[in-house]
């Protein structure tokens, strides 16, 4: 980064442009930025807002914060608006945007495992010896406008996409090094947000106010748990099921949560051609329905998505690949979801230990107040309500994906309804193990 995020943002004069065109895009770019542009492509895919790939007339030259002179050719452009981008008439809170940007530029300072912060001393990773994890780097932000510009990663393939395209035991070994470095960064990060909510609440407030992000990760499963089951003819209490679950997104402040943690939001970079699966760092992007809130739900999220690609994106039983045949499970899809989850429980546990031990000699941080008798291990690991969130998300958004076969979606979404029911009875654990084998995974 060119310099600090708050350093980084303008108020730049309202945009006479419609931003949510090329054509706007464009014209906006060249006469507010310092980008100055040939053309811009819209790029597929999000759900809120209008994404652009603008390519430059000239290199954009600056020297970021670890000294290394940087010439950028290209750099990518999102547009937010107050409603989605791909569906009209949905409205969005602007709010997100602000809560993006502060989230970039604290996750920024945080020692995070395998994480390398863009505003730390740290080079980048050099080989895939010792890949890690980064966010975007940003380089300006228009808070009039909402128009964030970034550097630009290149074509590189999201953690989904890739796993689509290889499924089998050629990638095993690469997706349970991606589970395990995600799942122990994401757990640093439960670990930190929970410490600070109760020692530091203040530090969390920006994203305890964040509640369009609650309602929207309330509603984007949640809602349509009912109408699956009705579809499916599975009768069970799905009011009492689901106003559970929304409760936890819409009430819980146990942790700070990204909001949209799942497979689509990861991309990979490998190590070149010759060595195809070979890692070299990880990019988390989409950083807007940051808030506050369960652990579970962030957990469930990729689980959900990692689950999907062990059930979908297997070949065919006889090889045929016909839509209505059933698939073999993925083994790379399974080794991430088994990786994702020993590895976030692992660290959790580790980190607990080594506190019980730096409290022993007088060393530990400041012990939080555990609430209602729970330890922290108790609301990381909470295993009842990660299965329910990762079922109502398979059971919603799982029944439409478009690599799955029919087959395969209809036996997967039953038996995660039927999983709701019972998980919905039934006591919780504070182990991630219990969520493997409900899903009859391991």
């Amino acid at each position: 980064m060119a310099s600090s995020t708050s350093q980084l943002e303008k108020a730049l004069p309202p945009s006479e442009h419609d931003l949510s065109t090329d054509e706007g895009m464009l014209a906006y770019l060249n006469q507010h930025t310092p980008f100055s542009t040939s053309y811009v492509t819209r790029l597929s895919g999000g759900f809120a807002n209008w994404t652009y790939r603008a390519t430059l007339e000239s290199p954009y030259k600056f020297v970021d914060d670890v000294n290394q002179s940087r010439a950028l050719e290209t750099i990518v452009v999102k547009f937010s608006s107050d409603v989605a981008a791909a569906f009209a008439g949905v409205a969005l809170d602007l709010y997100r945007t602000k809560a993006e940007i502060a989230a970039l530029k604290l996750i920024n300072g945080l020692n995070l495992p395998n994480f390398r912060g863009m505003g730390t001393t740290q080079k980048l990773p050099t080989s895939a010896t010792q890949p890690a994890i980064f966010l975007p780097e940003l380089l300006s932000y228009d808070t009039t406008n909402h128009v964030g510009c970034y550097v630009d990663l290149g074509p590189l393939p999201s953690l989904k996409q890739y796993l689509i395209d290889h499924p089998g035991p050629d990638a095993v070994e690469l997706a349970a090094k991606v589970g395990d470095l995600l799942g122990q960064f994401l757990a640093g990060l439960h670990l930190w947000g929970y410490q600070v909510s109760h020692t530091d609440p203040y530090i969390l407030d920006i994203y305890r106010q964040s509640e369009g992000a609650k309602k929207i990760c309330a509603w984007r499963t949640i809602e349509f748990v009912e109408e699956s089951a009705k579809e499916y003819n599975i009768d069970g209490n799905w009011e009492k099921i689901t106003e559970t679950l929304k409760r936890e997104v819409l009430d819980s402040n146990d942790t700070f949560n990204m909001g949209d943690f799942w497979t689509g939001n990861i991309l990979m970079e490998l190590e070149g051609p010759a060595n195809p699966r070979s890692l070299k760092a990880l990019y988390v992007l989409d950083w807007e329905l940051v808030k506050t809130g369960p652990a579970s739900t962030d957990i469930a999220q990729f689980a959900a998505e990692a689950f999907m690609l062990r059930q979908y994106s297997g070949r065919a039983t006889s090889g045929s690949g016909t839509s209505d045949e059933p698939t073999d499970a993925s083994p790379a899809g399974e080794a991430l979801l088994v990786s994702f989850l020993e590895g976030y429980e692992r660290h959790v546990k580790k980190s607990s230990t080594d506190n019980m031990t730096s409290r022993s000699s007088g060393t530990s941080v400041v012990e939080p107040s555990y609430e209602r008798g729970k330890s922290i291990q108790d609301v990381l690991l909470d295993s009842r309500s990660v299965i329910g969130h990762l079922c109502a998300h398979v059971a919603t958004i799982g029944k439409t994906v478009s690599w799955a076969n029919r087959e395969t979606t209809e036996r997967t979404v039953r038996r995660v309804l039927e999983l709701m029911i019972t998980n919905h009875q039934s006591d919780t654990t504070s182990s991630l193990k219990d969520v493997l084998t409900a899903l009859e995974v391991k």
